[in-house]
Order: structure tokens, then C-alpha cells, then sequence
């Protein structure tokens, strides 16, 4: 242990210096509950490639198979989420093309006191987020979050972030 004093860390050192997304506090409590924890991860990607640029649908087309490959999980477990998440409201198709993917609504989870349980619905009938006016009308966003996932996946496969490395460390 050092025998420095702490000190005030200036308030504009906790900005972030790049794009972020911002989780509202139900959603995260939604998604930690989930189980396989993939499917928490497919509903994170679909909700960042919607809300993370200012829609309640992703812009672009996406591919069980790009999802797959982005998050590093298998195929079939990701197909798997869809349909779940197809199955309860969380996501609607909106369009799908057979080569490039399909667009999806994203709908927000709700928690019924009554029913205890969650719910989904539509961004306009829930109270926690409100929806910019003025949305991204560039699609360049969207594409540079897919390039993000697909270089972390590249660096994951190269081992750049082995346990091992940060034993030598030490």
C-alpha cells in the first residue's frame, strides 16, 4: 500500500470519451434475470442497434448468423433467443430479406406489480425512456458498433486478452 492521500478526482475525468449506451435501470434488471445468459446478450445487441442510436428498431438488417458471430456464441443458441424473445413481445420482425438479415422493433420491458412479472411493450407506453426528436438519420453509427463487436471477436481469437499474460505481470 502507497502512503499517498487521496485525492478529488476533477468531475470531468468520469465523462466518457466515446459513444455509450445508456440502460435504463428496468431494462438491465430485466436482463440480469435472464437465463441462458446468451439471451441476455442477443436482447443488449438488438436494444444497442436500436436505442443506442435513437430508434425503437435497428436501422440496419442483421443476421442470426452476424449476431452469432459478433457475440461469440452459437448459432442455434442465438436463433434460439429470436424466437424467445419473438415469443414474448421483447421483438417484432419488421422486415427480412432472405441474404442480408431482417429489421426488428425492439419493445421495452415493463414490470406488472399486479401479475408479478415482466411485460413488453411499445417505447411510447413506457415511462422510464423518452424518445429524441431529432433521431441519427446515418446508418454510419450502426455499422461502426458491428465493426466494434466484430474486432473485440478478432482480438478475443488472437489472444490478446489471455489470463496468462496478467499472471507475468506479477
Amino acid at each position: 500500500m502507497s502512503n499517498r492521500k487521496d485525492t478529488n478526482i476533477p468531475l470531468y475525468e468520469y465523462r466518457p470519451v466515446r459513444p455509450f449506451l445508456q440502460i435504463p435501470e428496468k431494462v438491465l434488471m430485466y436482463i440480469l434475470q435472464l437465463t441462458p445468459s446468451s439471451f441476455a446478450k442477443v436482447y443488449l445487441y438488438l436494444y444497442n442497434l436500436s436505442y443506442g442510436v435513437g430508434y425503437d428498431h435497428t436501422i440496419t438488417y442483421t443476421s442470426v448468423r452476424e449476431i452469432a458471430s459478433n457475440l461469440n456464441i452459437s448459432i442455434g443458441r442465438s436463433q434460439n433467443a429470436i424466437t424467445y424473445f419473438k415469443k414474448i413481445n421483447a421483438i417484432e420482425k419488421i422486415e427480412s430479406h432472405a441474404v442480408i438479415g431482417t429489421k426488428f422493433k425492439v419493445n421495452l420491458p415493463e414490470y406488472s406489480s399486479s401479475s408479478s412479472s415482466w411485460y413488453f411493450t411499445s417505447p411510447v407506453n413506457v415511462r422510464y425512456i423518452m424518445m429524441k426528436e431529432k433521431t441519427v438519420t446515418s446508418e454510419k453509427l450502426v455499422i461502426s458498433k458491428i465493426k466494434r463487436y466484430k474486432s473485440i471477436k478478432k482480438s478475443v481469437d488472437l489472444g490478446l486478452f489471455n489470463e496468462d499474460n496478467n499472471n507475468d505481470e506479477k
